[in-house]
């Protein structure tokens, strides 16, 4: 029979490991991030030197139309969050309506 105190030091461990396990997620996705934005700098700065020597394209009046980068991104990550909240107050009311784990070990 598991009383309450031990009910609590495992979830408080639980708490724990996922917590860890959730900042070394993040720690690898932000490493990831910062290597892929060196090499993208250092990439971008050798195309602009090879393409500052090459004669001037014409513009076509499309391609200026067409939304610049930080806006899709915005726009993007705009829908992402809107998503994100919908299945949150989704998962919200789904735990809702299950029924409850009030169940007593006899």
């Amino acid at each position: 029979m598991e009383t309450t105190t031990t009910k609590k030091q495992t979830e408080k461990k639980f708490d724990n490991e996922n917590a860890k396990a959730q900042e070394l997620i993040l720690d690898a996705i932000k490493q990831s991030q910062e290597a892929t934005l060196q090499f993208v700098q250092t990439w971008s700065e050798g195309v602009t030197k090879f393409t500052s020597n090459l004669p001037e394209l014409p513009k076509l009046p499309e391609i200026a139309a067409l939304p610049k980068p930080d806006e899709l991104s915005e726009q993007f990550f705009g829908f992402a969050q809107k998503i994100i909240t919908t299945q949150q107050e989704f998962v919200k009311k789904l735990i809702a309506v299950l029924p409850t784990q009030d169940v007593t070990a006899k």
